[in-house]
């Protein structure tokens, strides 16, 4: 009987195989009309595709002219919604085009599950009406995210405390820090609250408390060396960074030496977010994939607590200890 056991689960394989073709076969056929408005129809110039609609419970507003110009647009598999089922962390990669510059790679974001973000809008609800549903933009300004206004000064350790891993225990030089690089808005450069207008304030302390992931990568930008992927820009709950190459697991079959070399090259980054110049400690969690930027062919590493093309980690403790 045992002799026949492997036949069995041959065509039970082949069975189970055929099943899923045809499945997504049948799936084609019922969004074929889906399909062709798909490729002819840029979604990410729809407002409520991208969650303007709920600004300022959203992630900024930066990059929105680019998305209603029409200059950023998703690539083919991105373009289909039905495929979105298995793309559960929403993550997509898209072109983006500059007339003098031509296009280049980009990846967008979501920062969440669909799952994840409609809980930020029960959250936001409870906090503001303690029901789980509300009229989003005005329970934002009755959170605590409108009531630091700019009448408060500075954004301090015991007010944010505690909202998010970042801020866990984090230090007045950290959460300077992160007020002044915030790109979402056009005078930045300062570490005082009350040069934010009362909307990039609450988006400000909104991803904070749910998402910090962007704050990380403005506060801590490759420019100045940080090995982390480049911030771009949001637009409602759609942010956009630099795609920096391919994943690590690519690189499986590499030559031995190549294979050392980014070996060596992921204890330097650990090294490098330990001990720098700037003397700030970062803790990446849940390291799951880095990538091997296209050019230089070094890691890039990426903070975020749910997927990234850089590293995908789970920043989440992160810059917020400073070493004495």
């Amino acid at each position: 009987m045992l002799r026949f056991l492997p036949l069995k689960l041959g065509r039970l394989y082949r069975c189970l195989k055929l099943l899923l073709v045809v499945g997504l076969f049948v799936i084609l056929l019922m969004n074929t009309h889906n399909l062709f408005a798909s490729f002819q129809k840029n979604e990410l110039t729809d407002r409520r595709f991208i969650n303007l609609n709920k600004c300022p419970a959203c992630f900024g507003t930066s990059w929105c002219r680019k998305f209603m110009n029409g200059q950023v647009s998703f690539e083919t598999w991105g373009r289909l919604r039905f495929l979105d089922v298995f793309n559960v962390k929403n993550v997509y990669f898209a072109q983006y085009g500059e007339p003098r510059e031509g296009t280049r790679r980009v990846v967008l974001k979501r920062l969440g599950s669909n799952q994840e973000l409609a809980e930020i809008d029960q959250k936001i609800c409870k906090r503001a009406t303690g029901r789980p549903r509300c009229d989003l933009i005005q329970a934002m300004y009755k959170t605590e995210f409108a009531r630091i206004n700019g009448d408060v000064r500075l954004l301090t350790p015991e007010v944010v405390e505690g909202w998010s891993d970042l801020v866990h225990c984090p230090s007045q030089r950290l959460l300077d820090r992160v007020v002044r690089r915030y790109a979402e808005t056009k005078d930045s450069g300062s570490f005082l609250l009350k040069n934010l207008k009362d909307t990039e304030r609450m988006q400000l302390l909104m991803t904070l408390a749910f998402n910090p992931e962007p704050l990380v990568l403005q506060s801590f930008p490759s420019d100045e060396g940080w090995p982390f992927a480049k911030y771009l820009g949001a637009c409602g709950r759609m942010v956009a960074v630099n795609y920096v190459g391919e994943e690590l697991w690519s690189f499986y079959n590499a030559p031995w030496e190549k294979r050392v070399d980014l070996a060596r090259q992921l204890m330097d980054i650990a090294e490098q977010l330990t001990n720098n110049d700037f003397e700030f400690a970062l803790y990446l969690l849940d390291v799951v994939l880095p990538c091997v930027h296209r050019r230089s062919k070094s890691l890039t590493a990426g903070v975020d607590s749910l997927a990234n093309t850089s590293l995908y980690v789970r920043i989440l403790t992160a810059a917020s200890r400073t070493r004495q």
